[in-house]
């Protein structure tokens, strides 16, 4: 007899736990599993996190076209069946950045230079591929961005704690994290963790209880711990999700110039309640260092030598078994920072 009232989020919760354990196990379970939700009453939105674009519609990335960061991204994205969308940057000229910038307009409070303002550009670029093509989400990512190789089953496990933050409780939606939310900060470098914050035991984390901070401090986080909560002040923006709703909104606020880096803006945004923003702690995705490459482009531009520096490891923070490294080696790889050894 079909089921006529909905699953609670506990049960969508405990589902999708068993599914994520049965997926690692074995893979040839999926199916099953599918026609199993299917039975229930469950769409296949429930197990989207697993398909090659993390049950968003489209996955994209904003690049420079940098050798080792692009090329880096797209084997570690083959090792992990993930699909990418590199989409093509404009060449902007001094001129368009500085008139971006608002330099040399009357009372304008300039607080970012012209490389960080090319990074704007970037992301400005892509919301509006997002507003033309009307994609209904979109997981954006910078080109240097990591990620661990469970990430499929890393999404999975989030998606239903995701729901049960926004209140989501429509099997229908279409996306399998609900649809009461803007932007989704899956990829960054710290955020401040309120009081009372959803919480799990995700064994794809790094063993270590040790959290690498965006200034490279070394701090203590609870391991295997992942975390949902409202945005309160996260910073960097290596990886996150957006509706399309959300995309214009941005466009409309940035595209006729700003006078802050990105992350002070989406802050301000996020805690004013233009934008519904939930951020996902410890992070899913951060950037990547290379041994012998120059790990930050604004650094170079700014003309801020000590960030500019030509990283001496291969490494990536607050990530157990790096998609970039694991790719290169075949197998998986702790390829954490130099302070943590342990994985």
């Amino acid at each position: 007899m079909r089921r006529s009232q909905a699953l609670s989020i506990h049960t969508l919760r405990n589902i999708v736990g068993i599914a994520a354990f049965v997926l690692t196990v074995c893979n040839v379970f999926q199916a099953e599993f599918k026609s199993f939700l299917g039975r229930i009453g469950f769409s296949g939105a429930v197990l989207a996190p697993l398909n090659d674009t993390l049950g968003f519609e489209k996955i994209a990335v904003v690049s420079t076209g940098t050798a080792w960061r692009l090329g880096g991204l797209l084997e570690a994205a083959d090792y992990t069946h993930l699909q990418l969308d590199i989409l093509s940057q404009p060449d902007w000229t001094d001129s368009d950045v500085d008139t971006f910038r608002g330099v040399g307009v009357p009372g304008r409070n300039i607080q970012m230079g012209p490389g960080q303002a090319r990074c704007w550009l970037g992301h400005l670029n892509v919301w509006q591929e997002i507003i033309s093509q009307q994609w209904a989400t979109v997981l954006i990512m910078e080109d240097d961005a990591d990620w661990d190789i469970a990430v499929k089953n890393q999404l999975l496990r989030l998606s239903p704690v995701i729901r049960q933050v926004t209140g989501a409780t429509d099997r229908g939606e279409r996306s399998p994290y609900g649809e009461a939310w803007d932007l989704l900060w899956l990829g960054h470098c710290g955020d401040y963790i309120p009081d009372d914050p959803a919480s799990f035991v995700d064994e794809t984390l790094p063993a270590s209880s040790v959290y690498r901070e965006n200034d490279g401090r070394l701090t203590n986080f609870p391991p295997h711990l992942r975390m949902v909560h409202k945005s309160v002040a996260p910073i960097c923006t290596y990886a996150y999700a957006l509706t399309t709703a959300a995309a214009t909104k941005l466009y409309e606020l940035s595209h006729h110039g700003m006078d802050k880096i990105i992350t002070d803006h989406f802050r301000v945004w996020c805690k004013n309640g233009t934008l519904g923003c939930l951020t996902i702690n410890p992070e899913v995705f951060h950037h990547h260092k290379q041994a012998g490459e120059i790990s930050s482009e604004i650094a170079v531009v700014e003309g801020w030598d000590d960030l500019a520096a030509r990283s001496k490891v291969d490494f990536t923070a607050n990530i157990r078994y790096s998609a970039r490294c694991s790719s290169r080696s075949k197998h998986p790889v702790a390829c954490q920072d130099e302070y943590v050894r342990t994985n």
